[in-house]
């Protein structure tokens, strides 16, 4: 069962680091808002507190780096699709974003992992990789100005 294992990695390895470098960064993101935000209990499970990042920290549109800003600004003109059910199987769809900026930036990052986590996004367009270089850009965006999440996402690493 391992030679599994080995072969989903070696396959989304094969397709480019990005995608495997948006997993674990994702993965990590989620760890630091643990660590950082109030954790979200449901049904006495730890969850990220993303609703509450999303209020207490709706600042990335302010960011003086440049292209962080450009890949707010791309990422939010084309969204990632969202899976739906259509007939009794699941597909893509366009689907639009709402709430504030950040709100709209934590979506759209969650989509982006979404499609990656649970799969089924074949093929995986040029779209979709640049997606993910604007996730990567975004969550370095937020670590770039939030001490306590850089700390939590450094020391997930360890």
């Amino acid at each position: 069962m391992l030679r599994l294992v080995d072969a989903a990695y070696a396959l989304v390895a094969a397709g480019g680091d990005e995608r495997l470098r948006f997993s674990v960064s994702f993965a990590l993101f989620e760890y630091a808002l643990k660590e950082c935000i109030a954790v979200d209990e449901r049904g006495g499970r730890a969850f990220a507190n993303w609703p509450e990042f999303e209020r207490r920290r709706d600042d990335l549109a302010v960011l003086g780096d440049a292209e962080t800003a450009s890949a707010v600004r791309r990422l939010l003109a084309r969204p990632p699709k969202v899976q739906m059910a259509s007939g009794g199987h699941a597909v893509f769809r366009d689907r639009p974003l709402e709430g504030t900026q950040n709100q709209c930036i934590c979506e759209a990052l969650r989509r982006i992992r979404n499609s990656l986590f649970h799969g089924g996004k074949q093929p995986y367009t040029a779209d979709d990789a640049e997606r993910v270089r604007l996730g990567l850009q975004i969550i370095g965006g937020y670590l770039a100005v939030h001490d306590d999440l850089r700390a939590a996402f450094e020391m997930g690493m360890r």
